[in-house]
């Protein structure tokens, strides 16, 4: 199958580089028409400088390495992968133009001429050789898919992988797998970061704040911003104040108490779209005590009111999650859950012989809204004779015990689906190998279906082993997806065509703010 993608790479040329469209009212900033923004555009001054804030500081600005949100919120305007998604989460061209599956394990791409890195370099086949190379020697993301890499000419390769692979492409949408260049240091390039996005480094003070400016040899329509910064404010109330006094423009992981307060705010304005974002509970599955045994797992989750807490913590900015895989994935399938019914819950506690009621102990971290989900769990569970202790640590500490051997019974947790396909939660969170399976679920069934689905080209046979995935995991209950977050940022109401992203990696390139 060939893709040109032509209508639409003429449309990324003129609109955005490599992301959503121009003027997506539900992810765009103003949500004008594209025909108003440009008369708005045209007539007003523009600041040279936007100002964003959130609440953790970056983790390194290698892109490569950073696949946490709050890295690629500033690494994803500096750098471009092979393919992207768009704000509905639909693949889009970017670095690559073109790709054509040979066979089923032979994938032809046909990459973007013009393109430069911030040093003034051009990208070339080499580069994309040496990224492919890289992700593969780490063995995260290829997972021992991937084979080779042939350069055929200085704007074509060739990708072998060792099986079929459809979700191959939706990996090199990655954040992290952005093209890097063929003399990529890891020790250095964290400090000197060198991308072909629209904006490259400027200064960097650790903790504290992150500037980037506009790159004007970018392969794309130039930013219309000169300066981009990112200021590290750890208190949510903190980051309300600071948009709300002009010290910042935009503000992320706004605390749902605030909406209101900014909707009602003539000078502000309210940003939202879909999130690829579960909120979800990790329950140790090889616990020797009660939460080991399925049928506590499924009582558990049929304990829970999902929609209570929607509905009473998130003043609606979010959608009940039944499934741990976000309803936009590609491969996300509907399925029969363990719903919300505490009768059934006490059902199956006495089937597992815990009818007399006993206690769990939940691990969440500080976040308010973390802590208040554990509250209403706590009251939920109590009503089918479950007691549920709470302990607030932080996560790094929660993982670090884990990781340990630490036994444990329930874990308050997340998972962002950031390729855009099912099979980045399978492969990422619930096979035995899996570096984030903090569920501790074992099961060489489920490994063995996995590998065999994943090496398996799209049709029948394909999506008889996706059921019997989706089976296992409603059978077994190692995870409980609660809700699907709602993306929320804050900012000045002069601010426009700041394009949203469902996995957090907001696009600047377009965006200004009007001034007087």
């Amino acid at each position: 199958m060939k893709k040109t993608w032509a209508m639409c790479l003429a449309a990324c040329m003129l609109l955005t580089a490599c992301g959503g469209g121009a003027a997506e009212e539900t992810a765009a900033a103003g949500g004008a028409a594209s025909g108003e923004t440009a008369g708005t555009e045209a007539s007003a001054n523009i600041k040279d400088e936007i100002i964003f804030c959130q609440g953790n500081d970056l983790t390194t600005l290698d892109a490569t390495i950073g696949q946490q949100e709050r890295a690629y919120s500033i690494s994803n305007n500096m750098f471009d992968p092979l393919l992207t998604r768009d704000s509905d989460m639909k693949m889009q061209p970017c670095l690559a133009t073109e790709y054509e599956w040979a066979d089923d394990t032979t994938l032809k791409l046909t990459l973007r001429e013009g393109v430069k890195f911030h040093d003034g370099s051009d990208m070339t086949a080499e580069d994309v050789k040496f990224t492919l190379d890289l992700i593969d020697e780490r063995g995260a993301l290829f997972v021992g898919n991937y084979d080779s890499c042939t350069i055929d000419d200085d704007y074509h390769v060739t990708v072998k992988l060792n099986s079929p692979n459809p979700a191959f492409l939706s990996t090199l949408t990655l954040p992290q797998a952005a093209v890097v260049p063929a003399e990529y240091d890891e020790a250095t390039f964290g400090e000197n970061p060198i991308g072909t996005g629209p904006y490259k480094l400027k200064e960097a003070v650790e903790g504290d704040y992150y500037t980037v400016e506009r790159f004007d040899d970018y392969w794309g329509e130039p930013a219309k911003t000169q300066y981009l910064t990112m200021k590290i404010v750890p208190e949510a109330a903190q980051r309300t104040m600071m948009l709300e006094t002009g010290e910042v423009d935009v503000a992320y992981e706004i605390p749902n108490n605030d909406i209101s307060r900014i909707q009602e705010n003539e000078d502000l304005q309210l940003l939202t779209c879909p999130s690829m974002k579960i909120i979800l509970m990790e329950l140790n599955c090889s616990s020797d005590g009660p939460i080991g045994d399925p049928n506590v797992r499924k009582a558990v989750e049929c304990a829970i009111d999902k929609q209570t807490i929607v509905d009473s913590l998130l003043y609606g900015y979010g959608t009940v999650s039944s499934n741990i895989v976000p309803q936009a994935a590609e491969d996300y399938r509907e399925y029969e859950t363990n719903s919300y019914d505490p009768e059934k819950a006490k059902s199956l506690l006495a089937e597992a012989g815990y009818g007399d009621g006993f206690e769990l102990t939940l691990w969440t971290n500080s976040n308010q809204t973390n802590t208040e989900i554990a509250q209403v769990m706590q009251s939920q569970l109590a009503e089918v004779g479950i007691t549920l202790n709470i302990v607030t640590q932080d996560d790094n500490t929660s993982f670090s015990l884990i990781e340990a051997g630490e036994d444990f019974d329930l874990m308050l947790d997340f998972w962002q689906t950031n390729s855009g396909h099912a099979d980045y939660v399978f492969n990422g969170m619930l096979l035995s190998s899996s570096v984030n399976n903090f569920s501790r679920y074992f099961n060489d069934e489920f490994d063995a279906t996995y590998v065999e689905y994943a090496s398996t080209g799209e049709g029948e046979e394909r999506e008889a082993l996706l059921k019997e995935l989706y089976d296992d995991l409603v059978r077994d209950t190692p995870i409980i997806g609660l809700y699907s977050e709602t993306k929320v940022v804050a900012a000045t109401a002069d601010l426009h065509d700041l394009i949203l992203s469902q996995i957090g990696a907001h696009e600047y390139q377009n965006a200004y703010i009007t001034e007087e």
